[in-house]
């Protein structure tokens, strides 16, 4: 039987800013990503293997940075650098694809890393609109 089998796996992300403006667009932006958090957790797993998968976006670290940060919890955690290039929408755009290359980052089963990028293609035009 496998860890996780039954549960629902989550999608979570929050900021760690030490420009005020950056945690203000953060905060600002959080309710676009609603709907794809709770798509996120609808999808069902063949071979779930985390609980929740955790990402800090952080304007501490340049654009492009990612780390994986070691948990036995059962959570894949990722520390990513983000910063304000524009507006809230270009914000939205950075943070989507945050998560996306942070799903596909995660190590899962093949059937199931094929389950999220499908997901994150359909939402894709619902939450980015530039």
């Amino acid at each position: 039987m496998q860890p996780f089998q039954g549960l629902a796996m989550q999608l979570r992300f929050s900021s760690a800013a030490l420009n005020r403006a950056f945690s203000k667009a953060m905060s600002r932006i959080r309710s676009d990503f609603l709907p794809l958090l709770e798509a996120f957790q609808a999808v069902k797993l063949e071979h779930p293997i985390h609980e929740s998968i955790l990402v800090i976006i952080t304007d501490d670290r340049p654009a492009q940075y990612f780390e994986e940060i070691e948990n036995s919890d059962g959570y894949f955690q990722v520390l990513a650098g983000c910063t304000l290039r524009g507006g809230d929408e270009e914000l939205v755009a950075d943070v989507f694809e945050i998560l996306r290359n942070t799903t596909r980052l995660c190590p899962f089963a093949t059937s199931d890393q094929a389950a999220f990028e499908a997901l994150f293609q359909r939402m894709r035009p619902l939450i980015v609109t530039n």
